[in-house]
């Protein structure tokens, strides 16, 4: 569904025209949801299943999370863009009747504008996936964009995309580790890292890369996933929501808001912008229970119950409902509870600037 065509002034004042995002609506995700079950009719997702628990296990105990990372998405990033589209970042609307879709481009054009981007800046996007973010501020803001990821069909998609709307002089995406950047040192004006910082469990690694890559003076912005301020670790149920959480999606233990701006002050990076989007009446999660079904789907053992039943008479490939159950209904069930409950958010913003 394409957003608002008429002009809008983005955060920095600067009159942007929005263009179409390749996004999804809550209700063409539920209908999205049978093409998942389509495109896996026919693949054996017992094996991705046990390959994880058992990456995930040797993850915990060495903290480094880049190899079941690497798997995770090796599967998932196809999975996301058919399900959600390929912008995986969560957004609080501004106004009831707000399309996500604009209330993302709107995230993403505070992001530019806290930034203070230009054509005469360049930037990093850490963590950009298939760049869909990165195409967006490219257009916008007329700054040239490098962006950084883990994965090599990721790198070889965003690079196609770059292309096919023509943005190739502009931008282009790079494979590597943002913890050790392939990057000369005071490279970039400024730095985006919109939902990376959770996949790194040290935190004062990918940190003191940022600082070693933003010149003087440049700027990290970060809209983050983590434990918000109201979670309590002693409470064991909001610990085994996020453990569980966590594992769905390959990520390391979630950091928290105060602890990331402490990192950050220790790797020489200042906070001066410190908000979270959700404190208006609309939170970050509202599109995932804005239509009931979403909800009940997710949480319903009549429908795992319907999938195992498929999946017996191969109708549904071997472990689908198992895959289902972990990835796809899981996650957005510890996305919503932990939403509801307070103790996870997903709309942290924070803005840093490196010491001249």
């Amino acid at each position: 569904m394409a957003i608002d065509q008429q002009a809008q002034l983005n955060p920095s004042g600067m009159s942007v025209q929005q263009e179409p995002k390749k996004l999804k609506s809550i209700d063409n995700l539920l209908s999205s949801y049978l093409r998942i079950f389509r495109e896996f009719r026919r693949r054996d997702l017992i094996e991705f299943c046990e390959q994880h628990e058992a990456m995930y296990r040797e993850a915990l105990h060495h903290q480094d999370h880049l190899a079941v990372t690497k798997h995770y998405y090796g599967l998932m990033a196809d999975v996301i863009e058919t399900y959600y589209g390929d912008g995986w970042h969560f957004c609080p609307p501004e106004f009831k009747g707000q399309s996500r879709e604009d209330a993302t481009a709107r995230m993403y054009d505070r992001v530019s504008g806290l930034l203070q981007l230009n054509p005469e800046k360049h930037a990093l996007d850490l963590g950009c996936g298939v760049g869909g973010m990165l195409r967006h501020v490219a257009r916008q803001s007329g700054a040239k964009i490098t962006g950084i990821t883990l994965g090599e069909n990721e790198v070889q998609q965003a690079n196609q995309l770059i292309g096919a709307e023509g943005l190739s002089e502009q931008c282009h995406v790079v494979q590597g580790d943002s913890q050790a950047m392939p990057f000369e040192s005071e490279s970039f004006e400024g730095v985006f890292a919109v939902y990376a910082l959770k996949y790194y469990p040290d935190l004062s690694r990918v940190l003191s890369e940022i600082h070693r890559v933003l010149k003087p003076g440049g700027r990290l912005v970060a809209y983050c996933l983590c434990k918000s301020r109201k979670y309590d670790d002693n409470q064991p149920e909001q610990r085994k929501l996020l453990n569980d959480f966590e594992y769905s999606t390959a990520m390391p233990p979630l950091h928290t808001v105060d602890g990331t701006i402490k990192t950050a002050a220790d790797a020489g990076l200042t906070c001066v912008f410190d908000e979270d989007l959700s404190d208006g009446p609309l939170n970050w999660y509202s599109y995932w229970v804005s239509n009931p079904l979403l909800p009940w789907m997710v949480s319903s053992r009549f429908v795992y119950g319907l999938a195992r039943s498929a999946e017996a008479v191969r109708i549904l490939p071997r472990g689908f409902a198992r895959f289902n159950d972990t990835f796809l209904a899981g996650t957005l069930r510890h996305i919503i509870r932990g939403g509801k409950t307070g103790v996870l958010t997903g709309s942290a913003l924070l803005t840093f600037e490196k010491r001249r």
